[in-house]
């Protein structure tokens, strides 16, 4: 079976399913798509939300947790804990982390080779609708860093080594996807226990970020 995995490289919940293909040692297709194709993923699953597997045997979907409970058949993520109250629970959590994230960060994804000056404009139109000009957005960083560091202050604490627990799983993916992106934002670190906890399931899944942006 040839896996052809169709996303964007700032996605995290694209990223999630980049690093268990990594994690699992799948090979797979790896198609970038530029943010203002919307024909692509509404004539490949009828809706213009990415990522989008297609399993090359009649199978479709573009929800990132569908696709991974289907690449981990024999459960070595632990995917099968994602029942609907603990699924709730971290999406709930990456929820509140993702919005200030994304803030911060937005403004930075799109200077990457992932956009062209078309798609960039597409995004920044689009994005700023919810969360307002980029450029305020830049301007008033410290609103969305303060509770964030809070937040990763809390995160640190659950770490034993990974999350809740000495046991690597999906949990680790989820969240290591959405903290991805402040790689990007200018004069942000980590704190040690953060980065080195990254960095650990970032080579457990094989994982380069900016890989796929040589393709490009």
């Amino acid at each position: 079976m040839s896996l052809k995995l169709y996303h964007y490289v700032h996605c995290p919940y694209c990223i999630r399913v980049r690093m268990v293909l990594g994690y699992l040692n799948i090979p797979f297709e790896s198609i970038v798509l530029r943010y203002d194709d919307e024909e692509t993923p509404i004539r490949l699953a009828k809706k213009k939300m990415l990522p989008i597997m297609d399993f090359d045997n009649g199978f479709i979907t573009n929800e990132s947790l569908i696709i991974i409970a289907n690449l981990d058949k024999d459960d070595l993520l632990k995917t099968s804990l994602l029942n609907d109250e603990v699924k709730n629970q971290m999406e709930n959590m990456l929820d509140e982390l993702g919005s200030n994230i994304h803030s911060l960060c937005m403004p930075y994804f799109i200077q990457t080779k992932e956009f062209d000056d078309k798609s960039r404009e597409y995004f920044q139109k689009k994005k700023e609708v919810k969360r307002g000009p980029f450029k305020d957005l830049i301007l008033n960083r410290d609103n969305f860093l303060n509770p964030l560091n809070e937040d990763l202050l809390d995160l640190e604490d659950q770490l034993n080594p990974y999350f809740l627990g000495e046991e690597f799983s999906i949990f680790d993916i989820l969240i290591a996807s959405h903290l991805w992106g402040l790689y990007l934002l200018p004069e942000f670190s980590f704190s040690e226990d953060l980065e080195s906890y990254l960095q650990e399931v970032k080579n457990l899944c094989k994982f380069n970020y900016h890989q796929d942006l040589e393709t490009i």
